[in-house]
């Protein structure tokens, strides 16, 4: 006890720091409010000071200017700082962001093509990146929806001045829940926006002067994250006495609330709390520069925390370290002679380890074959890779389980599963801290997509921060991608012709009309309709009528431009969307289209026939701005094929004129 005494006694006085909230206090920060009031900060040697924000206020401006030291921020901290802000990212709690945008269920909005001509209560690019990057993705411009400033409620919804509103899912949304009104949601990343959310970062300056700062705040920040779900309860109790400011406060069910729906996002038993994966940060600079909000040339450098080892200065702390080092002398003596009494006893402890490690070793092997995993481990100080069969038959090679050196890669030309692993994974791994997943995409031998993960962990560095060793399984996930990729595709085309779906198209056709009133072009649209149909069913049956509608499908898809759309539009009918087409272009390729089927045989058991088809083609040209829609558009193309039928069929509609 003496010696516990003396080593508090010579310890630092407690640093006095601020942390500022992106928001005001609410469960979204649990894990900071159980790292101040469970005694994690003081146990690291600082005393912190927890600034709530609110409309108005922002974490990165607080920290910029010196007013906070540390702070809570969203994916504007990537913009922020690739466009010169001195931040840096120390860690990440959301692994996918809470934003999203919401509607009445009562409303006809379903995905964001349908905000066009709306109203729109959404915030700024600083606070509301990933609704931006969603609208710019699906091509909805800011001409094309009223932008109403964001309240932070529900109000304006709910009583219906506007029709949609960006949100944050762990919080807005319980107010209509309480008021039981349904709900819509958007969520960014079904549409490919899948960002981090809540972010700890600190400013350059800081953490270039004071290293063991940043790391003594996020080890006891941490630990309070991870109490904070261990103990949901009782941080709940502890926000509504101490952390509850009128007119913010939360009641208890909206806390449970917040908390059940930031598990989905946090996920704190899959992902290791505060995990981030450059390859994350880089897929989401990517994404904004692809909808033009960076430009292609921007760097990560020195944007993600690297922490090294804890260094001491010895000219500070030189009586504090000779001191303790005496005192553990001393200590260390004093139990050698329990030490020796023990010494049997320890060497019949290891033989029993040994025992153990080899039942352990022969559970992570069942374990691995159980999972169809992949084992590697690659030591870049021996220049070694270690890879099981399994790693190597995902990777395309057939050998036992062995460790391969640089030498015999160069060596021998077989080699391909090594060869792979160093293609498609060793660049990322070098560039990762902690834990990580990475996926590739390889050719077999027969030039068939494969997919690969890799989920691996650092387990030693040098001191300048490069790779000396990393493990980790590979998994195959090919059939899950192909399933993954036949659903998109059912999701927007017909079953029985391979061409689009009529609601796909319903919502093509939508934004192409929204870009002709603002002045992006023009378009025609066709309608082709199978003529005699019920007599083809009659005659030759079902199975041949069926037949020829696959058949004629198949046609019209080669006949048009690969920027064409066709779709199946009813039973028989069929829909051609032609971008800067005009009349007279439409008419020339539904001509080719129709002589084409005319001339295509139908051969039976027992009979040759032939089919015709009749048009009805409408250019946008033909509306003025204030009447072009999609309703008018699709009920004028269908009244000229029912006047081409009514002339015998074979025939091509347009303008009340007969071709």
């Amino acid at each position: 006890m003496a010696l516990f005494a003396l080593y508090s006694t010579i310890g630092f006085a407690a640093e006095k720091v601020s942390v500022q909230l992106n928001w005001t206090h609410q469960f979204e920060f649990a894990g900071v409010y159980a790292a101040l009031e469970k005694g994690f900060y003081k146990q690291e040697g600082l005393e912190v000071e927890i600034k709530a924000g609110g409309p108005g206020i922002t974490a990165l401006s607080e920290v910029l200017t010196g007013s906070a030291q540390f702070g809570i921020s969203g994916s504007e901290l990537l913009l922020a700082r690739i466009s010169g802000q001195p931040v840096v990212a120390l860690g990440v709690i959301f692994q996918h962001s809470a934003a999203g945008i919401v509607a009445l269920a009562d409303s006809d909005i379903y995905t964001p093509q349908d905000f066009s001509g709306r109203r729109l209560e959404i915030g700024e690019l600083s606070s509301d990146a990933e609704a931006y990057a969603v609208l710019q993705a699906e091509g909805i411009t800011p001409r094309q929806y009223e932008h109403i400033p964001s309240t932070f409620n529900m109000q304006k919804l709910i009583s219906k001045q506007v029709d949609a509103a960006s949100v944050y899912i762990t919080n807005q949304p319980f107010y209509l829940e309480q008021q039981n009104l349904l709900y819509r949601l958007i969520l960014p990343r079904s549409y490919g926006i899948d960002f981090y959310g809540d972010t700890i970062f600190t400013s350059e300056t800081l953490l270039e002067e004071q290293p063991e700062l940043a790391r003594a705040f996020m080890n006891a920040t941490l630990r309070g994250w991870k109490y904070a779900f261990d103990r949901p309860d009782e941080i709940i109790d502890l926000i509504l006495e101490k952390y509850s400011d009128f007119p913010f406060a939360h009641s208890r069910k909206h806390l449970e609330y917040e908390y059940q729906q930031m598990k989905e996002l946090v996920l704190p038993d899959l992902v290791e709390l505060g995990h981030m994966n450059l390859t994350r940060w880089r897929h989401m600079a990517n994404t904004f520069v692809s909808l033009g909000l960076l430009q292609p040339d921007y760097s990560l450098e020195g944007f993600i925390w690297q922490p090294d080892r804890p260094t001491k200065n010895l000219d500070q702390h030189y009586f504090k370290i000779g001191l303790i080092l005496a005192l553990s002398i001393g200590f260390m003596l004093l139990l050698l002679f329990f030490y020796n009494r023990r010494l049997q006893e320890q060497i019949n402890l290891r033989a029993q380890a040994g025992s153990k490690l080899v039942f352990t070793e022969q559970k992570q092997q069942m374990s691995l074959w159980a999972s169809n995993q992949g084992y590697w481990h690659w030591n870049r100080v021996d220049n070694t890779l270690f890879i099981d069969q399994n790693a190597a038959t995902f990777l395309g090679g057939q050998h036992q389980a062995t460790v391969f050196s640089f030498q015999d890669v160069s060596s021998e030309s077989n080699i391909v599963s090594v060869r792979n692993f160093f293609s498609h994974f060793s660049d990322q791994v070098r560039q990762q801290a902690g834990r990580f997943e990475l996926e590739a995409e390889l050719s077999d031998e027969d030039n068939l997509s494969r997919w690969l993960v890799c989920r691996g962990e650092i387990i030693e560095t040098s001191t300048e921060g490069g790779l000396k060793a990393a493990h980790g399984v590979l998994l195959d996930v090919t059939e899950q991608r192909k399933a993954q990729q036949q659903l998109e595709q059912l999701a927007i085309t017909d079953t029985m012709t391979g061409c689009l779906n009529r609601r796909y198209f319903m919502s093509r056709l939508s934004a192409f009309m929204q870009r002709v009133k603002f002045g992006e072009g023009h378009f025609a649209v066709a309608l082709i309709d199978i003529d005699k149909m019920e007599n083809i069913n009659a005659e030759y049956g079902e199975h041949t009528g069926d037949h020829v509608i696959e058949t004629l499908a198949d046609i019209i898809q080669q006949q048009v431009r690969p920027m064409d759309l066709v779709a199946r539009f009813g039973g028989q009918a069929y829909a051609v969307l032609m971008p800067n087409t005009n009349t007279a272009d439409a008419i020339n390729a539904c001509d080719r289209i129709s002589n084409y089927i005319a001339h295509y045989r139908f051969d039976t058991s027992n009979n040759s026939f032939f089919v015709t088809v009749t048009g009805g083609i409408v250019d946008t040209e033909e509306f003025s701005l204030t009447e072009l829609n999609s309703k008018q558009l699709l009920f004028l193309a269908e009244e000229r094929v029912k006047e081409g039928k009514s002339q015998g069929g074979n025939r091509l509609i347009t303008d009340h004129r007969s071709h």
